[in-house]
């Protein structure tokens, strides 16, 4: 049997039918789209640990501000809460056969073949600065580690260079910054090196004579806490002739040697 309908009018119901199909398509995918849950917006990555540049360049306008008789900060230093990560070279000079009264440093013992990596915390404590905090009566050890040479961002050994030395030698200059750990009553006395220090001791060949330039790394991992005023550091000097000394609060998460030709960890300790 014929159609007898226009022939525009079924090519007007053909055209109509997608449009029909994609209209009900669109109206299902509007309706799921509505119905799916909120999708929460992606938290922000926290800051990045701050490193040596950063905590000299703020300790240094610390230095300034109280040696210039600055008004003290009153509001939270942005430095609290955050991570730092920091690296001292040691070993510099080679190993030595006696501590010589530094923080940290390498020992070799040729009749065993033993290398001995030594890293003592500082008794902080009995500073003036120390004695003049806000928190002081609450205070019960200081503990840390001077950062060396603090006019200097590198984190690597300091170039050798022949220099002729002065007719009379002036000393080395006096350590000006640590990142010291506060304890206090209410403080976890495990957490307290109590004059331990951190050491690491491996066998090494006696045909091995790299171990007489090999240096090293002491690297400091944690988190700037602040003292009870908001502020990451707290700075103190004896006189106007001589450069403000300045403590971080801090706690340590990680303490660790690390070799300082690869970066390899040799040791490491956990909070």
């Amino acid at each position: 049997m014929s159609d007898h309908r226009p022939v525009a009018t079924r090519r007007n119901l053909s055209l109509i039918a997608p449009l029909i199909i994609g209209g009900v398509l669109a109206a299902i995918l509007l309706f799921a789209v509505l119905r799916r849950p909120d999708t929460p917006p992606p938290e922000p990555l926290p800051p990045p640990a701050v490193n040596r540049t950063e905590l000299v360049e703020a300790a240094n306008l610390a230095a300034a501000a109280f040696a210039t008789g600055g008004k003290p900060a009153t509001e939270k230093s942005p430095l609290v809460g955050r991570t730092f990560s920091l690296e001292i070279p040691f070993g510099c000079n080679g190993p030595r056969t006696g501590a010589d009264g530094a923080q940290a440093f390498a020992e070799y013992d040729l009749d065993k073949g033993a290398l001995r990596l030594v890293a003592r915390p500082v008794d902080l404590s009995t500073l003036p600065l120390v004695k003049g905090l806000s928190e002081a009566a609450k205070v019960e050890a200081v503990e840390g580690f001077w950062v060396p040479r603090p006019w200097v961002k590198s984190e690597a050994c300091p170039p050798k260079r022949k220099t002729e030395l002065p007719a009379t030698p002036t000393p080395p200059a006096a350590q000006t910054l640590a990142l010291a750990q506060v304890f206090d009553s209410t403080s976890s006395r495990l957490a307290q090196r109590g004059g331990r220090p951190y050491e690491f001791v491996r066998k090494v060949a006696k045909t091995d004579t790299s171990v007489l330039s090999h240096t090293y790394r002491l690297r400091l991992e944690g988190r700037l806490v602040g003292f009870q005023n908001g502020q990451a550091s707290q700075c103190w000097s004896e006189s106007p002739d001589h450069r403000p000394i300045c403590l971080y609060a801090v706690t340590y998460d990680r303490v660790a040697f690390l070799d300082g030709d690869t970066g390899e960890t040799l040791s490491e300790w956990r909070d």
